[in-house]
Order: C-alpha cells, then sequence, then structure tokens
C-alpha cells in the first residue's frame, strides 16, 4: 500500500536553545493512502467555509473555531485512515543528550566501554545516571561553549561534573565509568569536541526521529511504502532536511533493548527519490497536520480543558497517533520499559559465565585504549 506524508513544525526554531520563551519544540506527520491535497479539495473547501477562514492554520482557528469542524475532521480521520505521528523535543534535554553523545561516544573516548554507548539499554542507562549530575546551569553553559568551540570552558564544566560523581548514589562500577570518562574528555577536549551547526538544533533532531514511525509502516506488513512526503517550507533547514532524507530514508535501526548503533540495514520505505518542500497556503495536507499539530501541542503543553467536539477530536487523534518524546522523563521510562523486557527473557548460568567472561575482555580492551598514545 502506498502513503503520503505532510510534515510540520510548531515552536519556536533554531539553535538557540535558551533564547526563547518555549521550551519545547514539536514535529507533525499526518500519511493517508490517498494523496489529500489532489484528492480532497472539495472537502477542504467545506472546512475553510465552516470556519470562515482562508486557510486551516490551528493558531489563528483556536479551539472555538476548531470545535466547529472537530466533528468533520473526526469523520475524515476514521474514514480515510489517517495516522499521525507527534514528536516533541525537550530544548534543555537536547543540550544535555548533546553534552553526553560528545562526551561518552566510545569511538572519540577510549575511557567509555563501548557496550556503555552502543548496546542501546546500557546507553539509556549511562544516559540516566549522567543526567543527574548535571544541572540547569551545566546545560545553559555547556550550550554556549559548544557554539564558541570552547574547550578551556569544557575543561572546566567536565571537571565541575567530575566533582560530583563521588557524592552520586551510584554503585562503584558506575562511578569508575563516569570518573574515567569525564576524566578522559577533561584532558583531551580537543577530542571530543564536535563543531557545531545545524544537525544539533530541535528542527533536525526532530526531523530525523519521524523516519522510526515511517519505517515502522514498512514493517508493518514488508509491501508499505511513501510515495510521497511532503515538508512545510522551513528556509534555514532545508538543506540538512534533503541530505538527511537521502540517508534516513534507506536506513533504519532497530530498536529493541540490546540492539546497538550498528544494527543499521537497509530500507524499501520510500518510493520518492526525494522530499518535497511546500508552502502551506497550496497543500490542504499541511494546513491539516498544522492544525492537528497545534491542537495536541496546547493541550499536552497547557494542560487545556476541552470541551464540546474538541474532546471528540482529542480521543480521535489519541487513537491514530504515535508519540514519541526527547525529554529527561522520557529517558527513565526508556529504562524502565526495556529492563521489563531484559528481565523478561529466558537466562542460563552458562548465559552468566559467557557475559562476565565477555565483560572481562571489554574491561582489558578498555583500559589498553586509555594507556595507548594519543594521535
Amino acid at each position: 500500500m502506498k502513503y503520503f506524508a505532510y510534515a510540520d513544525e510548531s515552536g519556536h526554531s533554531g539553535l538557540k536553545l535558551f533564547d526563547v520563551k518555549e521550551d519545547t519544540f514539536w514535529t507533525g506527520t499526518v500519511i493517508s493512502v490517498r494523496d489529500l491535497d489532489a484528492k480532497f479539495k472539495a472537502f477542504h473547501n467545506e472546512l475553510l467555509g465552516t470556519v470562515q477562514q482562508p486557510e486551516l492554520h490551528g493558531n489563528e482557528l483556536g479551539l472555538g473555531r476548531i470545535d466547529k469542524i472537530a466533528t468533520r475532521l473526526c469523520w475524515f480521520i476514521r474514514e480515510k485512515r489517517l495516522r499521525f505521528s507527534f514528536v516533541r523535543v525537550h530544548k534543555p534535554y537536547l543540550g544535555a543528550a548533546k553534552l553526553f553523545d560528545l562526551i561518552f561516544d566510545s569511538g572519540a573516548n577510549p575511557a567509555v566501554p563501548w557496550q556503555a554507548y552502543n548496546v542501546q539499554q546500557l546507553r539509556q542507562i549511562t544516559v540516566m545516571h549522567f543526567l543527574e549530575l548535571l544541572t540547569e546551569e551545566d546545560v545553559r553553559e555547556f550550550w554556549a561553549l559548544f557554539e564558541a568551540q570552547d574547550t578551556q570552558r569544557l575543561v572546566s564544566l567536565l571537571r565541575a561534573i567530575e566533582a560530583r560523581v563521588s557524592c552520586a548514589p551510584f554503585d562503584a562500577r558506575t562511578k569508575q565509568i563516569l570518573m574515567d570518562s569525564l576524566g578522559w574528555a577533561a584532558a583531551h577536549p580537543d577530542k571530543v569536541l564536535d563543531p557545531f551547526g545545524l544537525k544539533d538544533s530541535p528542527n533536525f533532531v526532530a526531523f530525523s526521529a519521524l523516519f522510526q514511525f515511517f519505517h515502522s509502516i514498512n514493517d508493518d506488513g514488508g509491501n508499505n511504502t511513501i510515495a510521497s512526503f511532503v515538508h512545510d517550507e522551513q528556509g534555514q533547514f532545508v538543506p540538512s532536511f534533503k541530505s538527511a532524507f537521502a540517508y534516513l530514508s534507506v536506513m533504519k535501526g532497530k530498536t529493541h533493548p540490546l540492539a546497538t548503533l550498528a544494527d543499521v540495514t537497509k530500507a524499501n520505505t520510500f518510493e520518492c527519490p526525494n522530499l518535497t518542500v511546500a508552502k502551506s497556503s497550496q497543500s490542504f495536507g499541511l494546513q491539516l497536520i498544522d492544525l492537528c499539530l497545534w491542537f495536541v501541542k496546547r493541550v499536552y503543553e497547557q494542560q487545556t480543558p476541552l470541551r464540546g467536539n474538541c474532546v471528540s477530536l482529542m480521543e480521535c487523534l489519541q487513537e491514530k497517533s504515535s508519540f514519541n518524546d526527547f525529554s529527561f522523563e522520557a529517558v527513565v521510562q526508556n529504562v524502565s520499559r526495556g529492563a521489563k523486557s531484559i528481565y523478561s527473557r529466558p537466562f542460563t548460568a552458562d548465559d552468566e559465565q559467557r557475559a562476565k567472561a565477555l565483560l572481562a575482555q571489554t574491561e582489558e580492551q578498555r583500559l589498553a585504549r586509555m594507556s595507548a598514545p594519543i594521535d
């Protein structure tokens, strides 16, 4: 089955994580088995006539006008089998997560055990522990020094974080890994500080996260593909989006707790060779996701009480949507879900012995890498 996808963004965007009023950034996508722009002009015009507006934009309609068309939207979403995906990025978390990626990338920092960064569940646990050491001031300082590419400020920040490890409520092994990793990075800041750019923005992170949803559709039956992917115009980020599409559209990773970053395979999810960028004024699909994204974000962020037909619309969207959250809370939830999944697997004494042998081997390799000369 072929799907047509439309995506839009909501919230203040860009690389200035702490210079705006909103601390979250959202991306929404709607997919349909029919081309929303070509096949449903009459329905689009009906909605426009009801709200007496030239376009459907959630921020301009507000809950009052959305209530007038909510019943028809519910019918349309269910009748045409639309599906939605919403991605929420908490900006302070993004800053903290980027700091983690720089310091704990085992390819750049030999003090980090390979499995602590590359195995999904162990990575999430390491992230969770590291984030507990940080303050909001740390994240703000990191983002400023990252943008300025200031290695000396990075050293000062890492030393301050390292000093907190001994008092943290962690086990001895966790403390060892954290102190070794932070210490090595502080001693070699030029080896871990990557260049700063558009790919570090909430926009890019949210856009990249959409592809997990797309590939899951293809996995459902193996024959489901995306015939067209239209994104609302975003001048600053269009080149990076198009560049990322070339890779993300044809490669997919695994998401189970024991998956590694190297568990990537080719995908045949997309029939369209390129990302299409369009004006919302020319697309019913883009206007529809704009409205639904504003509506969901408003309810989620502001906890706005709903009345009338808006209640039914929210229930409909919850029924037809998947949500991907990048936040401190999500990390804890991911660790909990992963632990339950792993504990449900059979585990024998032989498995334990092999695991201990592998752990001893990887630790020997880690210590050897740490003591090796630096290029």
